[in-house]
């Protein structure tokens, strides 16, 4: 698996610090960070480097075989200090609380919401 984002740690000690951490969907927890699954690979992103973060809600519209189905998806927005934002989807609204309680416990300093919200 190839690590991208955080170029201080050694790709060992990313691995480790992965298969460790908490899965809540594509997101996972660990003990230095944030990882965000993607399909070129796993973006790394301290907690001292989030600048803000907020879970957004998207609702999704299926045509199915016997009809319409409307179901939720969630996601954790996360913002960088230099500023690239990055999402990577929770299980659900539950999973994305406990996303943001862990950022701010590691990171008091971040911000919880989406831009242009106090």
């Amino acid at each position: 698996m190839k690590f991208t984002g955080c170029a201080s740690l050694p790709q060992e000690k990313l691995r480790a610090d992965f298969d460790q951490a908490r899965n809540l969907g594509r997101v996972r927890l660990g003990a230095h960070g944030v990882y965000i699954q993607r399909f070129s690979g796993t973006y790394t992103l301290p907690y001292g480097r989030i600048l803000r973060a907020w879970v957004r809600q998207e609702e999704v519209n299926a045509n199915l075989c016997c009809g319409r189905a409307n179901f939720d998806q969630f996601y954790l927005m996360v913002q960088e200090a230099d500023g690239p934002l990055s999402r990577g989807q929770v299980l659900n609204k539950e999973a994305g609380r406990a996303c943001l309680d862990r950022i701010r416990s590691e990171n008091p300093n971040v911000l919880i919401g989406p831009p242009g919200r106090p």
